[in-house]
């Protein structure tokens, strides 16, 4: 018994460890599909002026939309006509599967609309979607974040919502995989964007692990036949 013990909760640590993701209320997240490039229109000025920080220092570009936490970000995209667009490259493409496919998180000081374009190459851009701010889920999250003293200083306390995605609405067939995002504001108001990732999917065990699995099974079912 305790060998069967011992087997199965070895199993279940590697099956966790495989699985790792990172939680934002009812939402997870795949901590690989968090993006890992970022350009954007304006040269990094939106950024530069307007970054989003829980620890007060300046993430630079990409670092305000990339790494798999909800710590920094970039603000007031739209305010006063800013028509900076980001474009999110995923070196781990994010996949169609059933129902919702990656979330849009935002920091909630005031309603904002989005614009957004997918892409299965990261060249060639589905035609621009306008997402409702009425699409935007409560998370229950909040974080304090800092802005560049020219633009407002802090912390200020904000409230984290995420917009799904379903990537069947873009065009995107099931199983196909995006491999990179563009995103602006929609125009009505000022957007504090802090990232753009993909859902976690049902995990499936890492190749290199799925051996040690199967021995740790046979071995537990060969003590149930001898027994």
């Amino acid at each position: 018994m305790r060998t069967f013990v011992l087997l199965a909760s070895a199993a279940v640590w590697l099956m966790a460890a495989s699985a790792s993701a990172v939680t934002l209320g009812a939402f997870t997240f795949d901590p690989n599909r968090f993006g890992d490039t970022v350009t954007d229109n304006d040269g990094g000025a939106l950024a530069a002026s307007s970054w989003l920080n829980t620890v007060d220092v300046d993430p630079g570009v990409p670092g305000v939309l990339t790494g798999a936490d909800f710590e920094t970000g970039v603000a007031n995209l739209g305010l006063d006509g800013n028509t900076t667009q980001y474009t999110i490259g995923y070196g781990d493409p994010i996949p169609n599967v059933a129902g919702d496919d990656l979330g849009i998180v935002v920091a909630r000081f005031s309603t904002d609309s989005v614009l957004l374009s997918v892409s299965l190459d990261g060249i060639s851009f589905s035609p621009t979607q306008v997402l409702p701010a009425g699409a935007a889920v409560a998370t229950g999250a909040t974080r304090d974040y800092f802005f560049p003293a020219a633009t407002g200083g802090g912390p200020f306390p904000a409230d984290l919502f995420v917009m799904p995605v379903d990537l069947s609405s873009f065009g995107v067939a099931p199983g196909q995989t995006v491999a990179a995002i563009r995103i602006a504001d929609g125009g009505d108001s000022e957007l504090d964007l802090v990232r753009v990732a993909g859902f976690a999917v049902a995990s499936v065990p890492e190749p290199a692990v799925l051996p040690l699995l199967a021995v740790l099974g046979g071995a537990i079912a060969l003590r149930s036949a001898r027994r």
